[in-house]
């Protein structure tokens, strides 16, 4: 798979201008309402619009696009790059000048009309960009197709995990229900049809990071519905309203291997919830998923980046001239930094919560 190498975003929500590199697993930290989530969100909408894939809510709108790309207001843009040398870019207008800075100037092939659902949100909006001396246009627009994947906003909730679900079909693909993790049962139960394996290599590290667990279940609560459940050691059952919020995070990102579907996971918050130790073995599994798949997280936790190495860490601020994202290997001191701290403590340690200018200026700790 081709990862999103740059991603450039204008006018999106509170982001007016921000560019970001990115690796197959990369985190964005900083301070509270910085961009991080609003990134997120804006790569979503962009990449769902891109591969033509919505559904309608309830009062008619188009889920999950976030209103950040209407053609009422010009300049919105986000782009992306591939480590491959494709890209695209999806926006309300072609004069921001965003679409050559982001893919250095490479020769523009053509304009293609979005979805029909949403073209009387963007009009034409699909840009696609050809590499220069890589492919002639037939095999362009071939090989970004297979670009254009859906992605998946993932902020795990632990009443969602309890809930009851219904059956996933054979024919379907093994998927949550929504980002809050709903249909953890029958995501188990798909998995445990259809690859028996993949299910005791699950329970197998589940027991290994909860040592009283001896093996997960699945209550029938209806005809087609099920919820999930733990029998512990000494065969005391522990139903899904009493299981701790702590393992059924941990069931929920060990599920995400396994879902099909969208190549692109955005995490919030992987730290919510879990045992200060849980977090590296969740960090692991997610490196996992990034070997096929691209997982970009936004977090607050120093354990979380611990886990990371300097390239896949960027540090996202904002300021009354606009969002900043900066890899924390490239801040100031960082190589004699580094050799006192681990790379979350370092991060901490010269964060302020506000600007981390201690972090991204250099002096001492604020």
């Amino acid at each position: 798979m081709a990862h999103v190498r740059k991603l450039e975003i204008e006018n999106c929500g509170c982001i007016r201008k921000a560019s970001f590199t990115l690796t197959p697993l990369h985190a964005l930290v900083g301070p509270n309402d910085s961009g991080k989530s609003t990134t997120l969100t804006a790569l979503r909408t962009a990449t769902q619009f891109a591969a033509g894939e919505f559904t309608w809510g309830k009062t008619g709108e188009l889920l999950p696009f976030m209103p950040i790309l209407d053609d009422k207001t010009p300049g919105r843009a986000i782009c992306f790059a591939y480590d491959d040398g494709l890209g695209y870019a999806v926006g309300s207008t072609e004069g921001t000048g965003l679409w050559d800075r982001t893919l250095g100037n490479l020769p523009r092939l053509g304009v293609v009309d979005g979805p029909r659902q949403s073209r009387a949100l963007l009009g034409k909006a699909l840009l696609f960009y050809l590499a220069p001396d890589a492919l002639h246009s037939d095999q362009l627009l071939k090989a970004l197709r297979q670009h254009l994947t859906t992605s998946t906003l993932v902020r795990l909730d632990p009443d969602a995990l309890r809930a009851p679900a219904p059956l996933i079909p054979d024919a379907s693909q093994i998927r949550f229900a929504d980002d809050r993790g709903q249909g953890l049962a029958s995501v188990y139960d798909a998995i445990l049809n259809r690859d028996r394996k993949a299910f005791d290599a699950i329970e197998a590290a589940v027991k290994k990071a909860f040592p009283t667990v001896d093996r997960i279940a699945l209550k029938n609560v209806g005809t087609t519905m099920k919820e999930p459940a733990a029998i512990l050691r000494g065969g005391t059952q522990v139903s899904a309203k009493e299981m701790s919020e702590g393992l059924l995070y941990f069931l929920g990102f060990s599920a995400l291997q396994y879902c099909e579907g969208p190549t692109i996971f955005l995490v919030e918050e992987p730290e919510n919830g879990l045992h200060p130790s849980r977090i590296q073995d969740v960090v692991r599994i997610l490196r996992v998923i990034s070997e096929t798949s691209q997982v970009i997280l936004a977090t607050h936790s120093p354990l979380v980046v611990n886990e990371l190495r300097p390239e896949e860490v960027t540090v996202v601020t904002r300021d009354e001239t606009g969002t900043h994202a900066s890899l924390i290997r490239d801040t100031p001191e960082f190589e004699e930094r580094s050799k006192v701290y681990a790379l979350g403590e370092l991060w901490v340690s010269y964060a302020n919560g506000v600007d981390e200018a201690p972090l991204l200026k250099g002096g001492a700790r604020g």
